[in-house]
């Protein structure tokens, strides 16, 4: 997740955003801390940043409501220490390796599988990993690992932040994905360019 969100803020132009100043932290406790520790992990922040966007999986974060229940119960958190408007929460669900899973060359590449896209998810096909009615595994990170260990490819945090930086943006259906882009092009819409007719 760190190395995705970085890569990921770093693409202002891909996510329709103005180039912005941020920083990336990680909870010590993971999906659950942020779910459950976010308003107070930030409070030393809020003099510092405008914004706040705690972003987890919904796999492993200890709550098995549905992802916009989660989010609620972070962002109510979050308001009520003093983020009104000026925060979110984003819950991946079921976790990050669905943002992975595009019509692009280049996740073929990263997890190992050339640049003919086509037979990687023909091969998750196959495996019953990834059921033709669906527009993504259902399972996703059960599916990218069986990829790369097929082509004895290491999973790393790397990994995720060259997808990060490559896959195009524009064609991602994920809701949390969705969200994300769109929370940060409400904050940090592109300046246009002033004429002397414009208003």
């Amino acid at each position: 997740m760190y190395q995705a969100m970085l890569k990921l803020l770093a693409r202002g132009d891909s996510l329709g955003i103005r180039s912005i100043r941020y920083s990336v932290d990680r909870h010590l406790r993971r999906d659950p801390g942020c779910r459950t520790d976010a308003s107070r992990y930030l409070r030393n922040h809020i003099r510092f940043y405008r914004y706040a966007l705690v972003v987890f999986d919904r796999e492993g974060c200890g709550d098995d409501a549905p992802r916009g229940v989660i989010q609620q119960n972070v962002e109510r958190s979050l308001e009520r220490n003093g983020r009104r408007d000026r925060s979110k929460a984003i819950v991946i669900d079921p976790e990050l390796e669905a943002w992975v899973w595009g019509d692009s060359p280049c996740v073929s590449q990263v997890l190992g599988w050339g640049t003919d896209y086509s037979g990687l998810p023909n091969w998750l096909y196959s495996q019953n990993l990834w059921p033709h009615e669906c527009p993504k595994p259902p399972e996703p990170k059960r599916a990218m690992q069986a990829a790369m260990r097929l082509k004895r490819v290491r999973k790393s945090a790397r990994k995720f932040s060259d997808l990060a930086a490559r896959v195009t943006l524009s064609n991602c259906q994920d809701p949390a994905f969705n969200e994300l882009r769109d929370t940060l092009r409400r904050w940090f819409p592109t300046l246009r360019s002033s004429s002397p007719h414009s208003d």
